[in-house]
């Protein structure tokens, strides 16, 4: 492809990197973090870490003088291999270095391919104020290379696409009336090679779009140029106060402004295409930031002209317009209740063309927020190997910071050092206000952490979560000197603690509504000043988890001796050394994916986990159990395993066989009455079960009627087993509330997009 756009720019797409030939006086400076096959060929290049610490004067400066080592002399070109930051960065030092010295721009990402590479503007941040200063500086040259685009993670492939539609939009209504859900799935999640093609195709159509609209307005004069920037008006400030990726937020922006499209007169039937293309890309938000947050970031938008915010909104498909009259306000407002739409949306959900990929899991959020809690009490430098996105995770890590434990993410983890401080005296945790999720792991944790301290706290809770059992709980902290009361009034519902002056040294819990309630008080053995012991009133359900919770005490230096009722905890001298935790493969997450395998998808569901902490590591004994039995009825204990009782149930109709799972009468007790509750949802779609006092029989699946209501209840675990039963049934099925996997597998839409699924959305609960 060859294309003129600014004057100046010949831009061109090679099938390969081998076919890149360079300037001699070229001097390249290269994203250090691009693999080594695109790296190798350019062996001299500067190497630089992409982002927006890349995009600041003080770095420029040190690139300016590393530049002139390499060449002191005309002619030069700088050479920009990488992303959208590296073009700013070498764009602006093009613009400035003697005046201005050749630009060629290697975009190694979709979105700098169809995007930023082009049109010339270059920029660097001033402060903590995003592209302040900057110059018009076409590129010479920009080179394409289809090559860069087979190995891109997909997150960043549908960052491209976002920006790619936003072009379609601009300047192609045939083209965009001839995508929808399943199209932008496939170019968003397909194998590169099945899709190369199509995306070529349209990243020509897309540049052209560009270098069209940027020849008619090369400086942003006339207002032309300015439609380039649809989607931004709001996509900017959520990128600023959310922290979302450049595309995520400009695909909320661009939704947004389909709103005040229908008002500019554009057709419902295009409007409701450019909805169902954009939906795929959409990344679920579990929270929003204050309006007047948002607000804020509106107003201080470097696009204001005069003081008026300016709007990009489609009048037709091809054909945008830009207006001053649209407040901020007003976007705010919209937004809102696209965002409640798109929440409470029910989506269809079929098993279109399944694929055989290997998945990547994150760690285990219940690992996880243990070993969060251990380490925030922890005196000795503790390191955790794993990440995780889940809600529950994310809710966890945002308390403890708010309470001062000093958690750092690195790259691979955390890194909490309480070596110098001590944040029980902290002066900062008096008073302070948390807000959690759903999850009854993070809720009573932090319940127990805030009784353990001598201060005040107020904990906003979930309604849904509120309704849960955790009445054993308090009692035992009230038992224990710590002052817990409900609150319910317009500011919200939930608990307001004052924690004890000295832990007691000996407690009692009833564990069998949940083990999470030993779990709570044990793990506050890490801060308490004299060894405790816990006295068990009953037998834990889910006995597993409380194993996993005192397994990880032992190795955080935490001396754990069980005889029968009574757990002893005490303290070693271990706790003050440093210590690194390896969080496994979340096994929840897993297990969807090796019943989807059980079931005959081609999917990989990942590494097993190497210590089998985690009581959902043992789907495969149970999946092998139905795999072996003969016609008959098959009976299952489930009482260490109670949360694989959705997918297993999937399971369990597919087979021959009457299956009957027992020891979950604790599942009424779960985000919902996952029990009775999934029973009637099967029932519901035509499956025949039993529900007995403590368990359900599952018979055989005969039939299953296309697009019925699968109802979830908003609960995480009956969504995944939902999408399982389309694809086992190979039949779509309606679901709501699809978003609260975001709980425990925020990837999961995506993983199940890529392994072959089309998700679409039908309406509105």
């Amino acid at each position: 492809m060859t294309a003129s756009g600014m004057s100046s720019t010949d831009i061109r797409r090679i099938a390969s990197a081998d076919m890149l030939e360079l300037p001699e006086h070229a001097v390249v400076i290269a994203d250090r973090s691009l693999p080594q096959t695109i790296l190798s060929r350019v062996p001299d290049a500067i190497l630089v870490e992409a982002g927006e610490r890349l995009k600041s004067l003080d770095v420029i400066e040190g690139l300016a003088l590393e530049v002139l080592q390499r060449r002191s002399s005309r002619p030069m070109t700088l050479v920009a291999l990488g992303g959208g930051s590296i073009g700013d960065a070498v764009g602006f030092l093009a613009s400035i270095l003697w005046r201005g010295v050749g630009l060629w721009h290697v975009p190694t990402t979709l979105l700098a391919m169809v995007d930023s590479a082009h049109g010339g503007k270059t920029a660097v941040n001033l402060g903590p104020a995003k592209n302040q200063l900057g110059s018009f500086y076409p590129a010479e040259k920009v080179i394409i290379v289809d090559e860069f685009l087979r190995p891109l993670p997909l997150a960043l492939r549908r960052e491209g696409i976002v920006e790619l539609l936003k072009a379609l939009w601009l300047g192609d209504a045939e083209s965009t009336r001839a995508l929808g859900t399943r199209s932008i799935e496939e170019l968003t999640y397909a194998p590169y090679a099945e899709i190369a093609t199509q995306l070529g195709n349209m990243i020509d159509a897309a540049v052209a779009i560009k270098q069209r609209i940027v020849a008619a307005d090369p400086k942003e004069e006339r207002g032309i140029r300015t439609t380039l920037n649809l989607g931004h008006t709001l996509g900017h400030a959520l990128e600023l106060t959310m922290g979302l990726s450049h595309g995520s937020a400009v695909a909320w922006g661009m939704l947004t402004s389909l709103h005040f499209a229908a008002r500019e007169g554009m057709p419902e039937s295009d409007i409701r295409r450019c909805r169902e293309t954009l939906f795929p890309l959409l990344q679920p938000l579990s929270v929003l930031p204050g309006r007047e947050v948002l607000l804020g970031a509106m107003q201080r938008d470097k696009k204001r002209h005069d003081g008026q915010l300016r709007s990009v909104i489609l009048h037709a498909l091809g054909e945008a317009v830009v207006h001053t009259e649209i407040s901020a306000e007003s976007w705010i407002d919209v937004f809102h209740a696209e965002w409640q739409n798109f929440q409470n949306a029910r989506v269809r959900v079929r098993s279109a063309t399944p694929r055989a990929v290997s998945l990547t899991l994150e760690a285990s959020k219940s690992e996880l927020n243990r070993a969060l809690i251990i380490a925030a009490q922890r005196i000795g430098r503790t390191t955790i190997g794993g990440r995780s996105s889940a809600d529950d995770v994310t809710c966890m890590l945002r308390a403890l910071r708010q309470l001062g434990y000093p958690i750092e993410e690195t790259s691979r983890g955390y890194l909490v050092d309480n070596l110098e401080r001590d944040v029980r005296t902290s002066p900062s945790d008096e008073g302070v206000t948390l807000h959690v999720c759903e999850g009854g792991t993070t809720l009573r944790f932090l319940l127990a952490l805030c009784a353990a301290r001598a201060t005040r706290h107020k904990i906003f809770v979930a309604p849904a979560l509120m309704r849960r059992p955790h009445d054993p709980l308090l009692r035992s902290l009230r038992s224990g000197g710590a002052s817990i009361e409900e609150f319910d009034d317009p500011s919200g519902q939930g608990f307001i603690v004052r924690g004890w002056r000295q832990m007691p040294d000996a407690m009692s819990i009833d564990p069998r509504e949940s083990s999470q309630y030993a779990s709570a008080i044990a793990l506050l053995a890490v801060g308490a000043d004299q060894p405790f012991t816990l006295r068990l009133l009953g037998e834990p359900v889910s006995e597993t988890y409380l194993e996993m919770t005192l397994a990880m005490l032992e190795d955080a230096g935490v001396e754990t001796i069980r005889h029968g009722d009574l757990i002893a905890l005490n303290q070693s001298e271990r706790l003050r050394d440093k210590l690194t935790m390896e969080i496994e493969v979340d096994a929840s997450s897993r297990a969807v994916w090796s019943v989807a395998r059980f079931l005959g998808h081609p999917v990989v569901p990942g590494r097993k986990v190497r210590i089998p902490r985690q009581p959902d590591s043992a789907v495969d004994k149970y999946l092998a159990t139905l795999r072996e039995a003969e016609r008959g009825e098959v009976s299952m204990d489930l009482g260490d395993v109670p949360d694989l009782l959705p997918v297993l149930a999937v399971a369990a109709a597919m087979q021959r066989n009457t299956v009957t799972f027992t020891g979950i009468a604790h599942l009424r007790n779960k985000e919902s009455n996952r029990l009775d509750e999934y029973a009637e949802t099967l029932r519901s779609v035509g499956l025949s079960v039993d529900v007995l006092s403590d368990g359900m029989r599952v018979f055989p699946l005969t039939a299953l009627q296309p697009d019925q209501y699968f109802r979830t209840h908003g609960d995480h675990r009956l969504v995944m087993a939902g999408a399982l039963l389309s694809f086992a049934a190979n039949t779509p099925l309606l679901l709501d509330h699809p978003w609260s996997v975001g709980k425990s597998y925020p990837a999961f839409w995506e993983d199940v997009r890529t392994a072959g699924w089309s998700v679409e959305q039908v309406s509105r609960v």
